[in-house]
């Protein structure tokens, strides 16, 4: 979402009773949950055991692919 749109929607929402953005708050959350993006990304710089397993697996992935290559 680019600026221009965050302040059409801030705008809109602006001349809404509060009722109404409660609503749009709803729906917005509705929406999230159907279409958005669900996993938290965590940024802090330590490593998870997911982490490391994710890593170790792509580092043993990429040796194989390329002791195959000639």
């Amino acid at each position: 979402m680019n600026r221009e749109q965050v302040e059409e929607i801030f705008s809109a929402l602006n001349g809404l009773p509060s009722e109404k953005v409660t609503e749009v708050k709803d729906f917005v959350l509705f929406l999230k949950e159907q279409y958005g993006f669900c996993k938290t990304v965590h940024e802090g710089d330590s490593w998870s055991q997911e982490d490391i397993d994710d890593l170790t697996k792509a580092v043993l992935n990429y040796a194989d692919a390329d002791e195959r290559q000639p």
